[in-house]
């Protein structure tokens, strides 16, 4: 037994994905696959919580929070902070912006660390709020099944407040500039939905206008942004399906163009961020003493360029801190801190 589970923390390729045109394997959904089916449990209840460190610091008030005119959030998936820390490219992004080193996921799997990207929860284990989304749930994605949510998201606030939001993912399959309708199938292609959390929530059911800013991101523009921008890119170039390497490469060119044009870095906040660490079982295995630890790093002209942040923070610290920069009232868990220290 314990060298089955050495074997499979080793691993490194694709994930199980049933698909119709592959199936592939990694590491930490074999284990996922084993311990769910043993628990006949195949719902996001099959998710799990991070035990996450407690911040010494009292959640800031609006006041003096006002730090960028515009957020761009691109989300990876699935790397350790010190696998990616290590690549190059990436370090040159840390040098020329702020580096977390103690940024948490807050679960495994990858689709609550979505979840409570735009909301400040991950849902696991609440069945009054999210139940089992009919268009796309489905019981082989093991901690991953989509689920239709009855709670507020970012979206929310930002709708109320009048304030300008898109949503991007690569290879959507609804391809219009101006969307009339959502599509809110679990996947098409190279697209899948787990990464991409709007459209799990209800209120993209309540209001279908909302669907005109969730969008391909072939209309993604650099030179008409947006206050707040989510980019999910697909399966290859966020590097669920593929080595790091490929997700960087992507990163690389979709960056270029950004941080090379003085008007965007002035006003606008560009964070990189990963799901989630590569492997709950590994990290079990390794006795890591700080699991789910991902690399995050903030750009723009707003920050301390070349400076890192050893204060511990996750996803829900980072959903916060752009309510509150925005305005937005709190939806989180109260009293969540703010993201400080690194700001000029």
């Amino acid at each position: 037994m314990i060298t089955f589970l050495v074997s499979i923390s080793r691993a490194t390729g694709p994930i199980f994905d049933f698909d119709l045109h592959m199936l592939r394997l990694k590491a930490k959904s074999r284990f996922r696959f084993v311990s769910c089916t043993l628990l006949a449990a195949a719902s996001i209840a099959c998710g799990k919580d991070t035990p996450l460190p407690e911040i010494h610091q009292a959640a800031a008030s609006l006041t003096g929070n006002h730090h960028f005119d515009h957020v761009i959030m691109i989300v990876l998936e699935n790397e350790d902070a010190i696998s990616v820390a290590k690549v190059p490219y990436m370090d040159s992004l840390a040098k020329r912006g702020v580096l977390f080193r103690d940024y948490y996921a807050v679960a495994h799997p990858s689709y609550p660390n979505y979840l409570a990207l735009i909301s400040g929860h991950t849902f696991i284990g609440d069945a009054q709020k999210a139940q089992p989304d009919s268009a796309a749930y489905n019981r082989r994605d093991f901690g991953d099944a989509q689920l239709l949510i009855d709670a507020p998201s970012i979206v929310d606030g930002l709708q109320a407040q009048h304030t300008s939001w898109n949503a991007f993912a690569e290879d959507y399959p609804v391809t219009d500039q101006s969307p009339n309708r959502c599509d809110f199938g679990s996947k098409s292609g190279l697209y899948a939905r787990k990464h991409f959390p709007f459209l799990s929530f209800k209120g993209f059911h309540d209001h279908p206008d909302w669907c005109a800013h969730v969008r391909n991101l072939k209309w993604f523009r650099s030179d008409s942004l947006a206050a707040y921008t989510f980019i999910a890119p697909n399966l290859i170039h966020d590097g669920h399906n593929a080595p790091l390497s490929t997700a960087v490469e992507w990163v690389s060119g979709f960056l270029r163009p950004l941080i090379n044009n003085p008007a965007v870095m002035d006003s606008t906040l560009i964070i990189v961020t990963f799901d989630e660490s590569a492997s709950n079982t590994r990290q079990t295995l390794l006795g890591t003493v700080k699991p789910n630890v991902i690399y995050t790093v903030f750009l723009g002209n707003m920050v301390k360029a070349g400076t890192n942040s050893d204060v511990p923070y996750s996803h829900i610290n980072l959903e916060r801190t752009i309510e509150t920069n925005f305005g937005l009232p709190a939806i989180g868990p109260k009293n969540t801190a703010v993201i400080e220290g690194v700001w000029r």
